[in-house]
């Protein structure tokens, strides 16, 4: 028998690759298969889409409106700034207490740096110095400093179009000696050029110095022989905390633009590239912002005092977007942690249970829109994606009209431990549930030893759910939400025929 040849175009379209990150700037039917329009609370995860990690609660005090959270690494001692500038210590252990310290010197945002057995402070004002008992005025530095670094063994510090340092060794002395190279000493930047200073990085050995005109700097070598040259005039750094060291180059946020600094053969020695020209809404609607990296994470987030914002992966140099439950004011990173400063208290990501304050976490996505001359016949749709959680996560996924429900694995049906409420759910009361497509490691004849494996005592299985369907459209959106629940995400597909 003949078999009939009627939609015969079939073809398979699968999303597997998010690499491409957010792409706000091109329309949704014009961006890469591997960018998305909206990416809320995903992330790259080992090549794949991943939620992000939820939070567990560190330590809390309802009665204070924390701004800024520092961590002393050699007292191993977080430090937190309120609304009033007022300063307190956490040491980082089980049962963390709140103790006042004193009060900042300056109304400006904060940098610090480690220093001999604590850390210096920049506010504005003169520098402090914590030494993991209590917390002084540096009554010799400058009287304003807006930041500061540390650099062959000297404090720096800077303000207007000044760089000033402390002696070697000796953060209390700022007066020169012109007989004595090892004394305090200062650097004027860019002479008469009509920019201040508006942030200092490194970036290996040497010194950034970005300023207000959009000017940048490089500064190499030691007194008496610095060196001190003009690399790029449309260089922007926005303010203060608006340039960050990476492990390669360093990251520069503008008004309207993120560039990344690296050294090079081709171009001078040093090279400016934009890499946000896909997110230029989001970088221009960005207000004061924190920039910060974290090497856990290979992740540089841009921190507004808001709920929602801005990531950068330095795996891929895609953007995406993190929503908390309530507004990220700080982040650390202290090892393989992250710590999250929030206005009452202080957070640490955890990647098993993606949930915020006893909330679980909304997250989003959605990819490049399929446009058809005619229409598109979407006749199959299969999702396949890898759990992580324990308790019962409900996600979706649409491609044009036909909705998919995800798959839940077996022993998320279970009443124990489901918390979701049973009034007004619309949640069916039998759900089938998905058995794995793949099968973990088998613990016979399995020699993995159990201290320090990598591998989940809950083996990482893939589920798939899929329907068959016959839905007609022009344009195909792929759209996927869900709340709770760690997953990733290994492949959206779907069978079409253009008719």
């Amino acid at each position: 028998m003949r078999l009939s040849n009627k939609h015969a175009n079939v073809q398979t379209v699968a999303y597997s690759d998010f690499s491409g990150g957010l792409n706000t700037t091109d329309a949704p039917e014009t961006i890469a298969m591997n960018e998305l329009t909206q990416s809320v609370n995903v992330e790259i995860y080992k090549g794949q889409l991943k939620t992000v990690a939820g939070t567990d609660e560190y330590f809390r005090d309802e009665s204070k409106a924390f701004d800024v959270l520092m961590y002393d690494r050699i007292n191993d001692t977080f430090l937190l700034t309120d609304a009033d500038k007022k300063v307190y210590a956490v040491k980082r252990t089980e049962k963390p207490e709140l103790v006042e310290l004193g009060t900042l010197t300056g109304n400006s945002d904060v940098a610090y740096a480690s220093w001999d057995k604590g850390i210096v402070i920049a506010s504005g004002g003169k520098l402090q110095y914590y030494d993991g008992a209590a917390l002084t005025t540096l009554d010799g530095s400058p009287e304003k400093c807006m930041g500061v670094f540390i650099k062959q063994g000297r404090v720096w510090t800077y303000y207007g179009d000044e760089l000033h340092t402390s002696a070697v060794g000796d953060a209390t002395s700022w007066t020169t000696d012109t007989n004595d190279d090892s004394s305090a000493q200062w650097l004027q930047i860019g002479y008469k050029d009509g920019g201040i200073i508006t942030g200092v990085c490194s970036l290996s050995s040497d010194v950034l110095i970005f300023k207000s005109n959009h000017y940048a700097y490089h500064l190499a070598g030691d007194f008496p022989n610095w060196q001190l040259a003009e690399i790029g005039r449309s260089i922007d750094c926005k303010d203060y905390n608006d340039c960050v060291a990476l492990a390669n180059a360093s990251l520069c946020l503008g008004r309207t633009q993120v560039q990344a600094i690296s050294t090079t053969d081709a171009y001078g020695d040093m090279q400016a590239q934009e890499i946000s020209a896909k997110v230029v809404g989001n970088i221009t609607a960005l207000g004061a912002t924190r920039v910060r990296y974290l090497p856990a994470l290979n992740q540089v987030w841009f921190l507004t005092g808001a709920n929602v914002f801005l990531f950068l992966d330095l795996n891929t140099s895609g953007f995406f977007e993190r929503a908390f439950t309530s507004p990220a004011m700080d982040a650390v990173n202290v090892g393989n942690d992250v710590y999250v400063c929030k206005n009452h208290g202080v957070y640490i990501l955890n990647g098993a249970e993606m949930m915020d304050e006893g909330q679980p976490l909304r997250w989003k996505f959605q990819g490049k829109t399929l446009v058809s001359n005619n229409a598109y016949l979407i006749k199959r749709l299969r999702v396949d994606v890898t759990p992580y959680y324990l308790n019962y996560a409900p996600s979706w996924f649409r491609a044009g009209n036909v909705v998919l429900e995800g798959p839940i694995p077996m022993g998320r049906t279970y009443v124990y431990h489901d918390y979701t409420t049973v009034y007004g759910s619309k949640r069916k009361v039998f759900e089938k549930a998905r058995k794995p497509m793949t099968h973990g490691v088998p613990v016979y004849d399995n020699d993995e030893p159990v201290y320090g494996s990598p591998i989940y005592v809950f083996p990482a299985l893939m589920y798939r759910t899929e329907t068959r369907c016959v839905d007609r459209e022009q344009a195909i959106r792929v759209v996927a939400s869900g709340r709770g629940g760690s997953m990733v995400f290994n492949q959206i597909s779907m069978d079409i025929a253009e008719v």
